[in-house]
């Protein structure tokens, strides 16, 4: 009963947090055709930003800041490991996607050169 219970939360928090968290927005936008070019780039951006956000953070709780600013510096390590995997797999799509561009571009040249167009 509890394990089913939990389970059932979990699962809503990760769903209201992957629609509305604004790292996850910005995630599933540069996975889509348009932006994927834009993919290493915002996630170079991002992890700078977070990271920074991190050390800041940090330093503000080592010298005596309230204990909940610990959530934002653990908020901003994730955000920065999110943001620095989203570089490699953005390249690798971003290489995927012009491959199959360049199959379908070389395929239309193929059937009008067949046809005589």
């Amino acid at each position: 009963m509890i394990f089913a219970a939990s389970w059932a939360v979990s699962t809503r928090l990760h769903n209201l947090f992957r629609r509305f968290a604004p790292s996850n927005i910005l995630i599933r936008r540069v996975h889509t055709r348009t932006a994927i070019k834009w993919g290493p780039l915002v996630g170079l951006a991002a992890a700078v930003l977070y990271g920074l956000l991190m050390l800041v953070t940090a330093t503000v709780l080592r010298k005596g800041g309230p204990g909940w600013v610990d959530l934002i510096v653990l908020l901003a390590f994730w955000n920065t490991v999110k943001f620095t995997c989203l570089i490699p797999v953005s390249l690798a799509r971003l290489v995927r996607v012009r491959h199959q561009e360049r199959v379908l571009q070389r395929d239309r040249i193929e059937r009008a050169v067949a046809t005589g167009c």
